[in-house]
C-alpha cells in the first residue's frame, strides 16, 4: 500500500501524517526456519507516522483506527476492525516517529485474511484515522522541537567575566550602521574559527555584516558561554541576521541548540502577531531559508487557519519569486509547501471540544 498523506493543522500549529499498510518481519528465508507455521504469510502493521518538517509532535490523547472492506457504494460487506493506540508520544526510530498496530492480534489477521485475497480484489480497504489531542499540548511551544539552548542566568558566574566584565573589553564589533559590540579580542580568537582567521594583532575593531547590534549579543553570547540571551524584541529580520551570523562565527556541534532556541522565540512572535499577515509572511522566509522546519510549517499552519484566501490573491496579485522560486537541491518553493498542506488538511475534518474539569 501507497502511503497516503495528511495534515492535522489548529492555529498555528500543524503535523505533517503520513499512514500506509506495511509488511514487515524477518525475510522470508529467515522467518521459514524459526518459524515454519507462518512460512506463507507476512506480518502486517497499519503505521501512522510524522511525514513532515516538524522536530517534534505533541502526545496525542489516543489514534483510533478503524479498517472497513467496502464495495463502491461505501456498503461494508464484511464486519469492520478497530484498534485503540494508548496515549503518548510516539515511538522513534533512527528514520521516523510512528504510531502502530501490534505485529500480532486481530488486526495483524484482518489484514492478512483481506490483502491479497483474490476473491477481494474488486472491494476497497478504506481507514479511517481518529487522533485526539489536548489542544494546550497541540499549540504548546514545547513540543515544537527536540532541543533548545540553555537560557542565559540571572546570576552570571566566571564563565561571563569575559563577556560582562568591562575590564576585559580590548575589541569592538561593529554593525554596518556603525554600532559597536564591547567584547575581549582574544576570547573572540579561541572561541572561532572565524576570528583566527579574520583579526590581526593591530585590529581594535571588526565590522560584521549585520544591522543589528542583538545580533552579535545572541551570537557572541552563545559562541563564548553556549547560553542564549534573547533579545527584547525578535523580528524576522533580526532572526535571519542571528542565524545567519551564527553560522558564520559559532562553534560545534551545538549551534543546532541555539537555532533551537530562536525557533521556538520566534514561534512566540508568531503567536503574538497571528494576525499580521506580512508579519507571518516575513518570518516564513526566514523559516524557509535557514531550514528552521518546525517554525515554517508553524507559519504554514498560521496562514492556512488565518490568511490562506488573502494570501492566496496576494500571490496572484503580487507575484514574488521569493515565494515562488525553488531553493537550492530542488527544495520546495514557498509557495508550493502551503499549497500541499493545505490540500492535504482538506482530507480531514477537525472539531474541538471542552472536557469536564472534576473539581475537588
Amino acid at each position: 500500500m501507497m502511503p497516503h498523506k495528511f495534515v492535522t493543522v489548529h492555529q498555528y500549529s500543524l503535523i505533517n501524517w503520513q499512514i500506509e499498510i506495511s509488511e514487515s518481519g524477518l525475510p522470508g528465508f529467515i522467518r521459514n526456519i524459526i518459524d515454519p507455521d507462518r512460512r506463507d504469510q507476512s506480518t502486517f502493521q497499519l503505521v501512522l507516522q510524522t511525514a513532515g518538517l516538524r522536530e517534534k509532535c505533541p502526545p496525542v490523547r489516543s489514534i483510533e483506527f478503524k479498517i472497513r472492506v467496502v464495495d463502491i457504494g461505501d456498503k461494508e460487506i464484511m464486519s469492520p476492525i478497530r484498534y485503540v493506540h494508548p496515549p503518548g508520544f510516539p515511538s522513534r526510530n533512527m528514520f521516523n516517529s510512528s504510531y502502530s498496530t501490534p505485529e500480532r492480534g486481530p488486526v495483524q489477521e484482518f489484514l492478512q485474511s483481506v490483502i491479497g485475497v483474490k476473491l477481494l480484489e474488486n472491494f476497497d480497504l478504506d481507514i479511517q484515522t481518529l487522533i485526539v489531542f489536548d489542544v494546550k499540548d497541540f499549540l504548546s511551544m514545547e513540543n515544537l522541537n527536540l532541543s533548545i539552548g540553555s537560557p542565559m542566568p540571572v546570576e552570571l558566574n566566571f564563565r561571563y567575566n569575559l563577556l560582562m566584565n568591562q575590564n576585559f573589553h580590548n575589541f569592538h564589533l561593529i554593525t554596518t550602521t556603525g554600532q559597536g559590540f564591547p567584547c575581549n579580542k582574544e576570547a573572540l580568537f579561541v572561541a572561532s574559527p572565524y576570528f583566527r582567521k579574520n583579526l590581526t594583532a593591530e585590529m581594535t575593531y571588526f565590522q560584521l555584516r549585520v544591522r543589528h547590534l542583538e545580533a552579535i549579543e545572541v551570537a557572541i553570547t552563545w559562541m563564548l558561554t553556549e547560553t542564549y540571551h534573547p533579545p527584547a524584541v525578535m523580528t524576522p529580520e533580526l532572526a535571519d541576521e542571528i542565524v545567519k551570523l551564527t553560522l558564520i562565527v559559532g562553534r560545534g556541534p551545538n549551534q543546532r541548540k541555539l537555532l533551537g532556541s530562536i525557533e521556538r522565540h520566534c514561534y512566540e512572535e508568531l503567536v503574538t502577531n497571528h494576525e499580521d499577515m506580512e508579519y507571518v509572511k516575513n518570518l516564513l522566509l526566514v523559516a524557509h531559508n535557514n531550514r528552521l522546519g518546525s517554525l515554517q510549517e508553524a507559519c504554514h499552519a498560521c496562514i492556512i487557519t488565518y490568511h490562506f484566501a488573502d494570501f492566496q490573491r496576494d500571490m496572484m496579485q503580487n507575484p514574488s519569486p521569493e515565494f515562488s522560486d525553488h531553493g537550492a537541491f530542488h527544495q520546495q518553493s514557498v509557495l508550493r509547501g502551503i499549497r500541499d498542506n493545505y490540500t492535504r488538511g482538506l482530507l480531514v475534518k477537525s472539531f474541538t471540544r471542552k472536557t469536564s474539569q472534576k473539581s475537588n
